[in-house]
């Protein structure tokens, strides 16, 4: 690919990171396929990131981690993160806690945690921010 000087318009090699008529410095421009490959690379580690953070600490009561990921700022993320905790907390404590009564009372939370899980899920791997608008 053939480079010119912005200044002069001097052709320049590849290879010059100077124009060798004027000296003006030459930005550097990557080839068409450096730029492909370095452009899908994060993208699809930044995927397999954020799937990661959104399925293994919402094992343990810790959801919304892979929104924030890619949103520090989104008020769902934390939405998630606060509810999930709770549900989580209260429902693993009424389980653990002795008595048959309060094991069938936990219940209850758990399943409600595990659907946030769901959402949380779903709403990080296909990105529906306009079904959560109103959240």
């Amino acid at each position: 690919m053939t480079r010119y000087c912005p200044k002069c318009g001097e052709p320049v090699p590849s290879n010059c990171i100077t124009c060798p008529k004027c000296y003006t410095k030459i930005p550097y421009e990557p080839a068409s396929s450096e730029k492909e490959s370095e452009s899908s690379q994060p993208r699809k580690n930044s995927d397999t990131m954020k799937l990661v953070l959104t399925i293994l600490p919402g094992l343990f009561g810790i959801l919304g981690l892979g929104i924030l990921y890619e949103d520090s700022h989104d008020k769902i993320g934390f939405k998630f993160l606060v509810g999930g905790l709770l549900l989580f907390v209260i429902g693993a404590a009424l389980i653990v806690a002795p008595g048959i009564i309060t094991t069938i009372l936990g219940i209850g939370p758990m399943i409600l945690y595990f659907l946030l899980f769901l959402l949380s899920i779903i709403y990080s791997l296909f990105n529906i921010k306009t079904l959560f608008r109103h959240f």
